[in-house]
């Protein structure tokens, strides 16, 4: 643990969920192969899709609607749809096929493994601290048995902007009524997590786990952590 500036004490707990309560890579790339497969087996119009095509497809629909940037769900709906009429399926049926294919991925996407030691810290957290998600993910956390420790999770889409934008902080500071630098913001990443952080007023604990030079952050953390388990130190 590695202090950057002199600690005081929070009230509440604000956690990014992708890499750092749980390694986000496998399940992702688990989830887009099968949906890659499913689509080329169960749709004569996206037989011949493939991870090139896809990348290709999926890089022309930000380009043509960057609004989608800041909402992964739609924009992987949008281009799922995209590929079923780009083979010739009718645009009303695809929007309904798409619709089913998304809702499979995101059952796909949400079967990730987090580790006995990280449910009982977020419980033992959880039972002094309200604790809320900020995220730019779409992980349902009920099925990955995450949703019971957390009083507020807030998604980028629907209006909220990805991290480092304001918004998702904002929602979360409006309904902890807490002043900014009462919250603690807990993530891995060093722009979306430390700087978004950073930038509205949250403190910020970086988790890095990877040994990454402290000179790749815009901004310094309150606190480096090299495993998540340092929290129980810090805040119990």
């Amino acid at each position: 643990m590695q202090f950057y500036r002199r600690w005081q004490p929070v009230a509440a707990i604000s956690f990014d969920l992708d890499d750092t309560l749980y390694d986000n890579g496998h399940a992702i790339a688990r989830a887009e192969q099968w949906m890659l497969s499913h689509l080329r087996s169960e749709y004569l119009a996206t037989a011949m899709l493939d991870k090139p095509r896809w990348l290709a497809l999926k890089r022309d629909l930000l380009l043509a609607h960057p609004e989608l940037r800041h909402d992964v769900s739609l924009a992987r709906q949008h281009g799922i749809r995209e590929a079923l009429v780009q083979g010739g399926m009718a645009t009303t049926q695809a929007e309904q096929e798409a619709e089913r294919v998304f809702a499979a991925f995101l059952a796909e996407r949400s079967k990730i493994e987090v580790s006995g030691a990280t449910h009982a810290l977020l419980a033992r957290l959880a039972e002094r601290y309200p604790l809320v998600v900020i995220t730019n993910g779409n992980l349902d956390l009920a099925q990955a048995g995450l949703s019971d420790y957390f009083t507020l999770v807030c998604k980028a889409g629907m209006g909220a902007r990805m991290k480092p934008a304001p918004d998702m902080f904002l929602q979360a500071q409006a309904a902890l009524k807490l002043p900014p630098d009462r919250i603690l913001h807990v993530g891995d990443h060093p722009e979306t997590d430390v700087l978004g952080a950073r930038l509205h007023g949250f403190r910020a604990a970086w988790l890095n786990e990877h040994a990454a030079p402290w000179s790749s952050l815009q901004q310094l953390p309150d606190v480096e952590l090299s495993h998540l388990s340092e929290l129980a130190e810090l805040l119990l």
